[in-house]
């Protein structure tokens, strides 16, 4: 019958019309589920927040999504995105891993780029994309080389002799090995108490036995790459951006780390103080090697430390000139003001090379199409107070509440310096982003 045929092809049509809504909704399930991934991977290597936004909104409008909404924190990334139809779907991702790897987080910026422009299949994406994620950007023992040359610089750049760097770069590489190992098995706190427990031991053995010329600078500069100043410097610049909540996680973990710091650093003193009893770990020499001529030598010391972070950050290498350049600004600039200029105040200091830095690192990321961070963490290490925050410690064990809570507010200082420094250069940059940004979504 002629009617009963045309009831059987429209139900054909209406079951076909649901096994293709069907689709078109795993689709937009896969396309969400790899923009998360994507921004991820982006936190995960070291990008700033706001970055992962962009890449996840512009991904998932790349792909088809009329509306996208993303809230990204430290700890976990949650994607709103509307398609065609109203077929409007809301996921999340943890962020699980707190790392920088400046390698991979270009490479991974690179590639969300290209699938934005060329829109390969999700599946084809994916692929590439975890080939990235999964492979190393470098050994192990490239890491403890750029560790120990990175200590050894900060700590003459900190007022310490060249006999106390090699001190701290012995220390240094011996926390480095530990902490790749505890940390596959133990958390972030306990990593850093062990940690810090064993570099200031170590440090303790080596004025012992000779290997440096003074102890609180040796400890300054092994510590510094367990100190969290990159990561409360980061959590004071989210909440003036208006990151409330992600900059108070920030906060909390850097609380913790220095914690840990802390304790590990009492037990060494109090294990181990015996050995060193007529040494006043309190005392940082009041100016370092070369008299006179310090200033310079603290410059070349920050560089020489900066290309040590470098390494251990997998900076590509093709951008490390780029990146010590940056380096020699911040150095030149503290250096102008506190040595020439005489300001005493470090906030000043900081704040002046922390903007000058920010605009030449996003002039850089511009022209290269390269992350800003790649440039820009290294040359405010070297602003980091990591000897503030050591004599905080170190006060706090010997219980001179008075000077550990001077220590601590000069130390805050520095790192609001930094963040407001940023702040104020990334305010104008992400201002003119958000505008390209906008008629980017309107393509």
């Amino acid at each position: 019958m002629p009617e009963d045929d045309d009831i059987r092809s429209e139900e054909v049509e209406r079951i076909e019309a649901l096994e293709t809504d069907e689709l078109k909704e795993d689709e937009h399930e896969d396309i969400i589920e790899f923009a998360l991934l994507l921004g991820k991977s982006l936190l995960e290597s070291g990008g700033e927040m706001q970055r992962a936004e962009y890449a996840v909104d512009r991904l998932c409008r790349a792909y088809g999504a009329v509306e996208t909404d993303s809230y990204a924190t430290g700890t976990v990334i949650i994607l709103t995105a509307e398609f065609e139809h109203g077929n409007r779907t809301t996921r999340s991702i943890r962020i699980r891993k707190d790392s920088v790897d400046l390698r991979k987080l270009e490479q991974i910026n690179s590639l969300s780029r290209e699938f934005c422009t060329e829109t390969p299949p999700i599946a084809e994406a994916e692929r590439r994309l975890k080939e990235v994620i999964d492979k190393k950007t470098a050994t192990l023992w490239q890491e403890v080389a750029g560790v120990a040359l990175g200590s050894f610089g900060m700590t003459v750049a900190s007022m310490g002799t060249p006999l106390d760097g090699l001190g701290a770069a012995v220390a240094a590489s011996a926390v480095m090995l530990l902490s790749y190992f505890l940390s596959r098995i133990m958390n972030k706190f306990a990593t850093t108490l062990l940690s810090s427990f064993l570099a200031s031991a170590l440090c303790i053995l080596l004025y012992k036995i000779g290997l440096g010329d003074n102890l609180p600078t040796m400890m300054i500069g092994e510590i510094m790459i367990l100190i969290p100043g990159l990561t409360l410097t980061n959590a004071v610049r989210d909440m003036l951006c208006g990151d409330v909540t992600s900059g108070a996680v920030k906060f909390l973990q850097s609380v913790m780390v220095t914690l840990g710091l802390a304790i590990g650093l009492s037990v060494a003193l109090v294990a181990f103080g015996a050995l060193v009893s007529n040494v006043d770990v309190n005392a940082v020499p009041a100016h370092g090697p070369g008299n006179d001529y310090f200033p310079i030598v603290k410059t070349a010391a920050g560089v020489v430390g900066a290309l040590g972070f470098s390494l251990y950050f997998h900076i590509e290498y093709k951008r490390i000139p780029l990146t010590l350049f940056n380096v020699l600004v911040t150095m030149i600039i503290i250096n102008l003001m506190e040595f020439v200029g005489g300001v005493t105040e470090v906030f000043f200091r900081t704040i002046a090379a922390a903007a000058a830095v920010t605009l030449i690192s996003e002039l850089f990321a511009t022209k290269l199409k390269a992350p800003a961070m790649v440039f820009l963490i290294p040359a405010i290490l070297p602003l980091i107070p990591g000897g503030d925050i050591y004599l905080a410690m170190s006060n706090m064990v010997y219980a001179n509440y008075t000077v550990m809570a001077e220590r601590l507010l000069v130390a805050l200082k520095g790192c609001l310096g930094i963040a407001c420094g940023v702040v104020a250069l990334s305010v104008v940059v992400s201002i003119i982003r958000e505008r390209l940004y906008k008629k980017l979504l309107k393509l």
